[in-house]
C-alpha cells in the first residue's frame, strides 16, 4: 500500500446517478478493516446499516446540513490513528459549485488538510436519462424527458469544478462511469492506494436501480397528484425489493432527442480537452441514439410483471389500512 499523509482528507463527490450508492455500500461494509491502519470512513450520519444492506444512502457526510470543514474536524477528532480521512457523498459536487465554495476549500487547505477529490462522470445521455428517472422517483418531477432534457447541463458543470480545482491545486481525479462500470471498486481502490479488492463487495449488485417504463409514468401520475411523497408508495418499494429488474429508456420523438445531442456534443469538447483519452466524455450520433428509446405510440410500451403489481399492491394496501386506523 501506498504511504499516505497524516492530514490527507479524501473526497468521493459523487456525481449523481454514478454508482455512489454501489461505493458506499462497499465502504461501509470495509470500514473496520480500513480503520485498521489504511483510512478513517466514519459513519457521521448513521447510514451504515442502511448501506450495508445494499439500501439508497448519502454516504457518511451531509453537505446540505453542515459545512464540509465541520465534518472533517468531527471527524479529526475521533481519530487516534492519525489516519487519513475519506468521505463520499454525491452532494458534495454540487457543493463545490457554490460561489462561496472556492473560499470554504482555502480554508479546509489553510487548516492543513490535504484534499484529494474523486469525481464519476457519465456519458451525457445515459447520465441524463437515468438523472430525470431520479428526478421522478425521489423529487416529484412531473415533467416529461424531452422537457428535461432542454435544461440538462451538467457537462458545463463538470468542466467547471475542473477548473476550480485546478486553481486551488486540489489532486482530482476523473473516471467515467460508463467505461468503469463493472471495476468501480478497482477505481476507488487504486484511487485511495488500496489493494485490488480490499473492499468488501455488497452482495447487491445494483443499488438505487433506475426504472422501467411501466414504472416511470405510474411515479408520474402519482407525482401529479401527491408530489414527491408518493416515492415511498411506488418507486422505493419497487427499486428496493426488486433490484435486479432491467431499466428501460423512456419513450421520446427523434425531433425532440435531436437538439439535445447537437448541444452535448458542443458541450462535451471543451471537458474532453481537460481528461485523458480513456474518461473523456462519448456523445453518440442521433441515428445511433434513437435506437435506445421506446416510441410514444407504442400501445405496449408499458408492462407491469407479476411480482411488481404484487410490490406495489402491497405497499398500497398497509398504507391504506394505516389511514383506515388513524
Amino acid at each position: 500500500m501506498n504511504s499516505h499523509n497524516r492530514r490527507t482528507v479524501y473526497l468521493h463527490v459523487g456525481h449523481g446517478k454514478t454508482g455512489s450508492s454501489f461505493l458506499q455500500s462497499a465502504l461501509a461494509l470495509s470500514a473496520d478493516r480500513l480503520a485498521q491502519g489504511h483510512i478513517l470512513y466514519p459513519d457521521l450520519t448513521n447510514s451504515f446499516a442502511a448501506a450495508k444492506a445494499g439500501r439508497i444512502t448519502s454516504g457518511n457526510i451531509h453537505v446540505d446540513k453542515s459545512p464540509l470543514i465541520e465534518f472533517i474536524r468531527q471527524a479529526d477528532k475521533n481519530n487516534p490513528g492519525d489516519l487519513p480521512l475519506l468521505f463520499s457523498n454525491e452532494m458534495t459536487f454540487g457543493y463545490m459549485l457554490r460561489p462561496e465554495s472556492p473560499e470554504r476549500l482555502k480554508k479546509i487547505i489553510e487548516e492543513g488538510y490535504e484534499l484529494k477529490v474523486l469525481c464519476f462522470t457519465r456519458n451525457p445521455l445515459d447520465h441524463a436519462v437515468s438523472l430525470y428517472q431520479q428526478t421522478v422517483k425521489r423529487s416529484g418531477n412531473t415533467k416529461e424527458l424531452a422537457d428535461f432534457l432542454q435544461v440538462y447541463r451538467v457537462p458545463g458543470e463538470v468542466l467547471r469544478f475542473i477548473k476550480m480545482l485546478n486553481e486551488l491545486g486540489v489532486e482530482t481525479r476523473i473516471s467515467n462511469y460508463n467505461n468503469n462500470k463493472k471495476r468501480l471498486l478497482n477505481v476507488l481502490e487504486d484511487w485511495l492506494g488500496l489493494e485490488q479488492n480490499f473492499l468488501e463487495k455488497p452482495e447487491r449488485k445494483t443499488v438505487n436501480r433506475s426504472v422501467t417504463n411501466g414504472e416511470l409514468m405510474l411515479q408520474l401520475e402519482f407525482n401529479r397528484h401527491l408530489g414527491k411523497r408518493s416515492s415511498s408508495l411506488i418507486s422505493d418499494p419497487l427499486c428496493n425489493q426488486l433490484p435486479d429488474i432491467k431499466s428501460e429508456y423512456p419513450a421520446i420523438y427523434r425531433e425532440e432527442l435531436a437538439p439535445f445531442i447537437e448541444r452535448m456534443k458542443q458541450a462535451v469538447a471543451p471537458v474532453n480537452a481537460l481528461l485523458p483519452p480513456e474518461e473523456a466524455y462519448v456523445v453518440p450520433s442521433i441515428d445511433e441514439a434513437i435506437q435506445k428509446f421506446g416510441n410514444p405510440d407504442d400501445p405496449q410500451l408499458m408492462s407491469f410483471s407479476r411480482q411488481q403489481l404484487e410490490v406495489i399492491a402491497r405497499k398500497l394496501s398497509k398504507f391504506i389500512i394505516s389511514l383506515e386506523k388513524e
